[in-house]
């Protein structure tokens, strides 16, 4: 009788610690997609920065504006990598922190940060600034941000993949499911 209560005794034991390393790694995946939405809040503030200016440079009322908008063959390939990096925001939202979207989503915004500073390191001329102040302070503004938010997020993502790699908690992370996240 003695050994039986001592058998069931571990297997308590045994039971509450599944259910406290998958709380555990739960509560660091909530985190890591709260991470994930910040980060693709700001970055949805730049598509929407590039589409007023578009439709700023588009509209004939628009001269002062127009004047001071970079040629649009550069507007036009800022908008195509900031396509680019919708679509890796979707694909990365759609697998949620598996290694290669969240991979591909890093080269993403690595472009467009390229790019921008490729257009808005152009010299002035004589109509002035190739990209206007307001929209060049908005712009920092915004990548400052999802810069915080990224590495907020990559953060969150090595402190969940080194609880996955910790030693007691490897025995069963496989069983419940958990997969080491990628970084951006």
């Amino acid at each position: 009788m003695s050994s039986s209560i001592v058998l069931w005794l571990i297997v308590a034991v045994l039971l509450f610690w599944c259910v406290g390393v998958y709380n555990r790694l739960m509560r660091m995946r909530a985190r890591g997609f709260a991470a994930f939405g910040s980060l693709e809040k700001h970055l949805k503030t730049l598509d929407t920065l590039l589409q007023t200016q578009l439709r700023a440079g588009a509209s004939p009322d628009a001269h002062k504006a127009a004047q001071q908008t970079p040629p649009p063959t550069d507007w036009a390939h800022l908008a195509h990598t900031v396509e680019a990096l919708d679509a890796a925001c979707k694909a990365a939202r759609s697998a949620p922190l598996q290694v290669q979207a969240l991979a591909e989503l890093g080269r993403s915004i690595d472009a467009v940060a390229l790019e921008w500073r490729r257009i808005s390191s152009e010299p002035a001329d004589l109509a002035g600034s190739p990209v206007p102040d307001e929209i060049r302070s908005q712009w920092e503004d915004a990548s400052v941000r999802a810069q915080a938010a990224r590495e907020a997020l990559n953060q969150i993502l090595q402190r969940y993949n080194e609880a996955i790699g910790e030693f007691p908690a490897r025995l069963i992370v496989g069983i419940l499911g958990f997969k080491p996240a990628g970084n951006l």
